[in-house]
């Protein structure tokens, strides 16, 4: 029974509480793209930067760093933030799901993706692995849930220590201390035996939103030069895709440094989140951007992927402090790209402008150290 409850609660603070959040930057998109996708991949984007915001003073502002302030204030961020944005969205009724029955094919290649999921799913789960950065990353968890310290202690030896700035801006572990808090589970079985069953459909799920934005202009391309396009050509290629990436992320294993090795076997690092999730995610607000440019989209629409991005590039800096400086540079040159193919260099200063918690976070980074 106890672990039932666990379980409840896991699905509570990690999987609908970050979906839920997702209905505030999703109030400035029209009903019809306010898809489940969409709602939760900027959602989990909204519920890193909202912890990034709140993480942030309580580590540096407070002498002791202790965490049960950051639980309550956190909690309290986020629950006014889903009233709000279920407000805003008119409710229930305010999230497109788009059910339509699939063709035999089409199952087919679903089918065929599902069955692969499912076992690099078991695979985590069953053959949980364990990595020599767990000493520090998820005994910093454990610490924080159960010592309520967040990096005063050293993990290797227990004793008291000054703040490590390189490792303690980045605060993923702390996030991790956070779902041990609110669903009484052991930091260290979120971390290798749920954690992996969250974020690996969720970086699924970033690469099918790549996948749909490369089809539809791919059958629009097709349409306008008189060929056949439109909807149906996504029908097969899409799990398809999916496919040929699943099959990538299960044979990746070609070194301990591939993205697909940290996927699997390091999925709670924040390193592997930055490449299998940050990443993506960036891909497809970039290909977003440019079609809505293209397509002269409506302001609210335009404002809406900026707050993501915005929201993108804080959730960087909680997975690591490289990545911040990484994530710069290849939205810097996408939007340089983007900005010239459109000759409208707004693009471009916008990125610059939503890039600024960047710089911010490299500036105190180095005037920590």
């Amino acid at each position: 029974m106890g672990f039932l409850v666990k379980l409840f609660l896991f699905l509570v603070w990690a999987v609908a509480a970050p979906c839920a959040l997702g209905l505030l930057p999703c109030a400035l998109l029209p009903k019809e793209k306010r898809t489940v996708s969409v709602l939760c991949l900027s959602g989990y984007c909204v519920t890193f930067s909202l912890f990034a915001l709140v993480y942030m003073p309580m580590l540096l502002l407070t002498k002791e760093g202790r965490f049960t302030p950051l639980v309550v204030a956190f909690t309290i961020v986020s629950l006014a933030a889903i009233a709000a944005g279920g407000v805003l969205c008119g409710g229930r009724g305010g999230v497109t799901l788009s059910l339509r029955k699939p063709g035999r094919e089409e199952a087919l290649l679903w089918a065929v993706f599902a069955a692969l999921l499912l076992f690099e799913l078991y695979m985590a789960y069953t053959r949980a692995s364990f990595d020599g950065d767990d000493a520090y990353y998820v005994v910093e968890s454990v610490l924080a849930d159960q010592q309520d310290s967040m990096y005063r202690i050293l993990p290797y030896t227990g004793g008291a220590t000054s703040l490590d700035a390189r490792h303690a801006l980045a605060g993923l572990p702390m996030w991790i201390a956070y779902l041990a808090r609110m669903t009484g589970a052991h930091a260290t079985i979120l971390t290798h035996s749920l954690l992996p069953l969250l974020l690996i459909p969720l970086t699924d799920l970033a690469f099918y939103g790549i996948a749909k934005r490369l089809f539809e202009h791919a059958a629009y391309g097709s349409a306008a030069s008189g060929g056949r396009g439109g909807e149906g050509a996504l029908r097969c290629r899409l799990p398809a895709f999916m496919i040929v990436i699943a099959l990538f992320q299960i044979f990746g294993n070609v070194s301990i440094y591939t993205p697909e090795t940290f996927l699997l076997m390091r999925t709670w690092q924040g390193k592997s989140v930055f490449a299998n999730l940050i990443v993506p995610v960036a891909f497809l607000l970039l290909l977003w951007i440019a079609k809505a440019y293209r397509e002269q989209a409506g302001g609210k629409e335009r404002l809406f992927l900026w707050i993501w991005l915005l929201c993108l590039n804080l959730a960087a800096g909680l997975c690591t402090s490289m990545a911040v400086a990484l994530l710069t540079l290849l939205l810097g040159a996408g939007a340089f790209w983007i900005s010239a193919a459109n000759r409208n260099f707004r693009i471009l200063r916008d990125t610059v402008i939503v890039c600024i918690p960047n710089a911010l976070h490299m500036a105190l980074l180095l005037f920590l150290h």
